[in-house]
Formats: structure tokens, sequence, C-alpha cells
């Protein structure tokens, strides 16, 4: 989508009004696009889960801004069908992620990547259920949905047989985050998130997960928080396929 582009439920046309009936010859064309853009973000095409997950929120009333985005998506993947996942496993490296949420919205957006032997197999770009107060407490609660996804998935490893012996390593590029999930006096911080606090801090004491800080220019879940310039996407994606 355009850099810094927000789809909002105020571009949605009203019921009942011209605008809305002049939708409506567009209406199935818009579920039927993103229905198919929403399958290809959930098997091979993480960059463009952020857009697919947002165009999804107006399914049943699209406006005309909705639309305009939904066929710049088409146009991107018109001109990137050679993009492919890259798998090149590497026995050494264990089960990694990056996580990352932005803050520039009444909920926040979180984006989730996740890596084994190197090599991207699953990943999230999902609205934040409740309203935060600080980009730091957006950041705190984007990692506990990916701890929560990293326990699924250890547990379906240890089922396939593999050995899960180490900590596994949550990724941010929130040094709050971070500070936030080992240390256990933080309690006038986090008093207010003080459950999903405890849970994350619980699973770092346990050592199943480790959260570590990485500079914001290498966070490669930041494309699925937000509508990022070209050149900070290029890069990004860049660093995706060259990562394994």
């Amino acid at each position: 989508m355009e850099e810094g582009l927000e789809l909002s439920p105020t571009d949605q046309p009203v019921p009942g009004s011209v605008e809305h009936d002049e939708m409506s010859q567009f209406r199935e064309a818009y579920m039927a696009i993103v229905g198919a853009l929403l399958w290809l973000a959930n098997m091979t095409r993480v960059d463009i889960a952020y857009s697919a997950s947002q165009l999804a929120r107006f399914m049943t009333n699209p406006g005309p801004s909705h639309f305009k985005a939904a066929i710049r998506v088409l146009l991107y993947l018109r001109d990137t069908t050679d993009r492919a996942l890259m798998m090149r496993p590497d026995p050494d490296r264990g089960l990694e992620s990056f996580v990352d949420s932005s803050w520039a919205t009444k909920f926040s957006c979180s984006g989730g990547m996740f890596f084994f032997y190197g090599c991207l197999f699953h990943w999230f770009s999902k609205m934040q259920r409740s309203v935060t107060l600080s980009s730091a407490e957006a950041e705190f609660f984007g990692t506990m949905l990916a701890a929560k996804e990293v326990i699924f998935i250890r547990e379906l490893l240890i089922d396939l047989g593999f050995i899960i012996d180490a900590a596994s390593v949550i990724k941010c590029d929130s040094k709050s985050d971070v500070g936030m999930a080992f240390d256990p006096f933080a309690f006038k911080k986090t008093k207010h998130i003080l459950r999903a606090a405890e849970f994350l801090r619980d699973l770092v004491t346990r050592e199943v997960v480790s959260v570590e800080h990485v500079s914001g220019v290498v966070m490669l879940a930041d494309i699925l928080t937000k509508a990022a310039s070209r050149g900070v996407f290029v890069d990004l994606i860049k660093q995706l396929d060259s990562f394994a």
C-alpha cells in the first residue's frame, strides 16, 4: 500500500447514500480480491500480509479508497510474480522470531515472523484488541502475542521429534520491552498490564523464551505493522531473502 496509508472505517460509505449505491457494484469483486489476497498472504506472500489483513477489515462495506488500495496490491503482485519463500535449512539455528508493533492508530498493529533452521515458516499481522497507552506497551503486547505463538510451535516441534533444549529467541526493537521482560521489579511500569507482564516474565524466567533487542533497521517484522516507505520496504525484503 502507499506509504503511511491508514485505511479507516470513516472511509466506508454510509448505507443508503449515493456513494454506497455506487460502490455496491464493486462489493463482490472487492470480496473476491481480498479473499484471494488473504490466501496468498497466509501461504507464501508474507510481504502482503499487512495489506491483506487491513483490507479484510472492510470486506462487507468497502469505500473507494479501500478498493483503490486493493487494486494497488494486485499491481504489486503482478510486478513481483517471481517472489517465493527462500528455504535454505541450517540445522545449527533453532527457533527464532521477530516481532514489532506500531502505535500510529487507536488499536496498535502487531506483526511477527517465525524461523526454524533459518527458514521462515509462520507469520502474523493482526490488530491488538485493546488500546495501549504508549509505544512501549504496544511493543510489549506484541511480544506477548509472539510468545504465545512460540509456545505452540515449540510443543509442535517436540511432538515431531525435534529436541528443543534452549530458550527460543524473540527479537524486538524496543529496549523498554526487553527491560520489562527481564525486570521482576518493574511493577510501577506494568501494574495496569500486570497479567500480561507476569506471563511473559514467567516464560523468560523458565527459559522458554528469551527477548533480545535488535536495531529497527533490521526489524524484519516491520513490514507486517505499517505501510512502510518504498525504500524501507524494499530493504527489509532484501534482508528477509538473505536471512537464511
